[in-house]
Order: C-alpha cells, then structure tokens, then sequence
C-alpha cells in the first residue's frame, strides 16, 4: 500500500505540474487578448472567470474518465483493497474531490497572473 500511495503522490504532482503548464501557456497565448479585453473594460474578475473556466474545460473530462477508469480498475484489484469495496462510492467521490481542488488550485495560479496583464504593455507587444 505504501508503494500504491507513493505512485498515487507522483501522479497527482505530475497531473498538477501539467495542467498548470498548459494553463499558463494558454494565458501566455492570449496576453493580447486579455490586454485588449482589459482595455475595453472588462473587469479582473470576468478574466480570472473566462481562465478558470477554460481550465475546468480541461479537469472536468479528466475526472469524468477517472472515475471510470477507477472503477473498472477498482475491480481488478479487489483482492488488494482491505477494508473497502473496490466500488465504494463515497471512496472514489473523495478522490476525485481531493483531484478537482488541487487541479482548481493549479488552475489560480495562471488566472491571477492574467488578472495582472496591465492593457497598455500588452498592446505594445508583437
């Protein structure tokens, strides 16, 4: 089980590690856009919104096809699971809430720093 838990922490690290390098290469991206929105008015909160939401365009499938993955995989491991069911419902849920908050929290980290695109430096770029 130790060994188990010590992949589980190597996956989630990598899978957090992975969805903020693409999240920041979307904001990276669409710095122009985001000046450009900015300039017209919009509000910090409507971009850290529009970023969050395209991160979660990226979790939601994930965990959608993890669960199912863990529930199949669940029942190829049973005779390893000691104590719970290899479908234990509120076992997967916790997982895949534990997954979601973290993955939300890598999500922050780029939609603040877009939040912070001053307009006219952005303009000026390119």
């Amino acid at each position: 089980m130790n060994l188990f838990g010590a992949f589980a922490g190597v996956a989630l690290t990598l899978s957090l590690i992975g969805i903020y390098g693409v999240l920041s290469f979307i904001v990276s991206q669409r710095t122009r856009e985001v000046g450009i929105r900015m300039a017209l008015g919009a509000q910090r909160r409507d971009v850290l919104l529009d970023v969050l939401a395209r991160g979660l365009r990226l979790i939601v499938p994930g965990l959608v096809l993890g669960l199912g993955g863990a529930w199949l995989v669940g029942r190829l491991l049973q005779n390893q699971l000691f104590g719970i069911a290899s479908t234990d419902l509120p076992t997967h849920l916790a997982g895949a809430l534990l997954l979601f908050l973290a993955a939300l929290i890598a999500c922050l980290i780029p939609a603040r720093r877009a939040t912070r695109v001053n307009p006219m430096e952005a303009l000026r770029t390119e």
